[in-house]
């Protein structure tokens, strides 16, 4: 292994630490061996431990050889992607969003609340832990960082892991933590983003009582049980005792994950999405786990990635995405969607990435269970998937972003973009992308490559919802519209004549959320009135507020009309003869409060204040800019309503 003297010295003595140069001041001395070093007073004792060795492989079935699937073998450096040439760019780096809607259980990963007693690297008596070194000239799965941003951030492309940095606010383009964070995941998101080549190990002791307590708090109380049918109210009933049970057996890595149910929920009309369902006490783990995986990658997630993070949301890529069709210069648009996705993750690349970042053996141990756990189907089968991750498990939207952030994310940013010379720029929500382009053919080119690239690590695109399309300012007549996010983007003239970027509720969208209400309503029907009112008012309040965006009424005035024409006729159709006219009906929706359409986006927020989203992603580099959504004509005419 080629490395310097002191990287030899430190690797043919593993039990002697090797303090940091950069860690002196300037002008000072460096300790005589055998010489206590002195802490400065006020500082916090970090936790210190033995050099652990490279740790096998977890998620593979060749644990015991090094990974080299596709010819490139894994290495800590550069963010390179190929295996090419010295100097040249590397190819080899490497959610549903019903899931999120329908558990509603990893709405806030990496974003636990409460406090936690236990304190990053509070444990006394251990030596530091040491990152592993990379090794020169080889190429696959790297560090997420480069020399130019580095250098972009304040950073200096030569600092080591022990470096001290700037704080994460001066060197992150996003934003790592939350007030409401506990302690020792504030102190991983930190470490994560001043230091960008860091490995983190010892992470198998946070899953302690103190951690599943708190994690367990944030599990849906409601939320369906999984093959061991116990329910949220009868595991609490002896949670102490359930939780020492839990973490004696992952002590003793004697912890078993169990199968997962599987449920399909429907999709669109004539199709199903499989979710699977969790033991209660693997939806506990899973919560504990994925928070420090999105500690430990929320600083290295770009900010073209908008899908299960914490503090964005997908409302934040519709309008990212509007203010950058309506002001930039682009004039074609490439609409992207990715088959089976969450069912397609290939275990391999998914170990060398999590690699990248994690050196516990033990964690990837536990993740290695979980996306190889067998699904129980419907008709009591049960099937051992041979890739893929348990679309609706809670440590699966983690993975899948980490996935697709070195499969796609990266590798546009580090090497397609670099080559563009007429624009562009990348939206991602889960598996679900756009980008827009300027020129035609650099959107030709890309729509090439990108076949290639995805089917490197066992992904393919859905032909039919992929496409090219014209979508400027200057296209008029040509311009044609696109789907993202539930939302259907045009091109279209305000009342004063300008061309704006508008947004509605995509029709097939519409036309599945009327479909959807059609058959709540005829299997509920003979209910009682008071919590058929209470659902309702739940759905239509869960519509408005998605889709409630400025420009949408009409749609959302169409589904008003359209299903409370349904709801009229088979609330009529509860006993013999006619029960309700259309005014008894209405004072029906007025007694029971259901709200009716409106616009619930905040137009103070997107037209005169800068958003929190875009102040995180200009802090770094210093512009700020305001939001002007949607035209001059809409501050117009805010101006004159106030």
């Amino acid at each position: 292994m080629n490395g310097s003297p002191e990287q030899k010295d430190r690797i043919g003595k593993p039990n002697q630490l090797l303090k940091p140069e950069c860690c002196l001041k300037e002008g000072q001395a460096q300790p005589l061996k055998g010489a206590k070093a002195e802490q400065p007073a006020g500082s916090v004792h970090r936790e210190t431990c033995r050099p652990q060795a490279e740790v096998a492989s977890r998620l593979s079935n060749t644990a015991s050889k090094r990974s080299n699937a596709g010819g490139d073998e894994v290495a800590h450096s550069e963010p390179k992607i190929s295996p090419t040439a010295k100097g040249e760019e590397g190819e080899n780096l490497p959610g549903s969003k019903s899931v999120a809607h329908t558990e509603d259980e990893t709405r806030n990963l990496g974003g636990p609340a409460l406090s936690c007693h236990t304190n990053y690297g509070s444990s006394a008596g251990r030596s530091p832990q040491r990152e592993e070194e990379g090794i020169e000239g080889r190429s696959g799965v790297r560090s997420l960082r480069s020399s130019e941003d580095k250098q972009a951030s304040g950073v200096s492309p030569n600092q080591g892991s022990d470096t001290s940095t700037q704080p994460p606010q001066a060197t992150s383009t996003v934003r790592t933590t939350e007030p409401s964070w506990q302690t020792f995941l504030r102190a991983i998101a930190t470490k994560a983003a001043q230091n960008p080549r860091h490995r983190f190990g010892d992470l198998y002791r946070k899953l302690n009582e103190d951690n599943l307590r708190e994690c367990f708090k944030h599990l849906r109380k409601d939320a369906a049980p999984g093959v061991d049918g116990v329910e949220y109210e009868e595991y609490e009933k002896n949670l102490e005792a359930n939780l020492t049970a839990l973490v004696r057996r992952l002590k003793q890595k004697s912890y078993r994950t169990q199968l997962v149910r599987r449920k399909y929920i429907p999709k669109s009309p004539g199709k199903r999405r499989p979710l699977g369902i969790l033991a209660l006490e693997d939806k506990l783990v899973q919560q504990a786990v994925a928070q420090i995986l999105a500690a430990i990658f929320e600083a290295d997630f770009l900010p073209c990635s908008y899908g299960y993070r914490p503090g964005r949301s997908a409302h934040d890529a519709v309008r990212e995405l509007t203010d950058e069709l309506y002001r930039g210069n682009y004039e074609f648009v490439y609409e992207a969607d990715i088959k089976d996705y969450f069912g397609q993750i290939r275990w391999d690349w998914l170990e060398r990435m999590l690699g990248q970042r994690i050196q516990d053996g033990a964690i990837l141990g536990l993740i290695g269970k979980w996306v190889r756990a067998g699904v129980m189907e419907e008709d009591g089968s049960i099937v051992h998937p041979e890739r893929g991750t348990p679309q609706g498990g809670l440590v699966s939207p983690v993975l899948a972003n980490v996935y697709l952030h070195y499969v796609l994310d990266l590798w546009y940013e580090r090497r397609v973009k670099k080559t563009i010379q007429g624009g562009s720029r990348l939206f991602r929500y889960a598996d679900d992308f756009v980008v827009v382009f300027g020129w035609k053919h650099e959107a030709e080119q890309f729509a090439q490559e990108i076949k290639g690239r995805l089917s490197k690590f066992g992904l393919e695109l859905a032909e039919e919802k992929t496409k090219i399309i014209r979508f400027g300012r200057k296209g008029g007549d040509h311009n044609g519209r696109f789907d993202f996010l539930g939302f259907e983007f045009r091109w279209e003239k305000s009342r004063s004549g300008w061309p704006i970027v508008k947004r509605r509720t995509a029709p097939k969208k519409l036309k599945s959320a009327v479909s959807r209400f059609q058959e709540w309503i005829r299997r509920e029907r003979h209910g009682k009135l008071s919590q058929m009112m209470d659902t309702l008012r739940a759905k239509y309040q869960g519509h408005w507020n998605y889709y409630g965006r400025i420009g949408n009424f009409k749609s959302l005035r169409g589904y008003w009309g359209q299903t409370t024409r349904l709801l009229f006729k088979w609330l009529n159709r509860r006993s013999q003869r006619r029960s309700y006219t259309w005014e008894s009906f209405n004072r029906l929706l007025e007694r029971f409060r259901i709200p009716a359409p409106r616009i619930t986006e905040e137009v103070q927020r997107k037209m005169g204040e800068m958003s929190e989203l875009r102040r995180w992603t200009e802090n770094a580099t210093g512009v700020l800019a305001s939001v002007n959504l949607l035209g001059n004509h809409y501050v117009r005419a805010g101006a004159r309503a106030s």
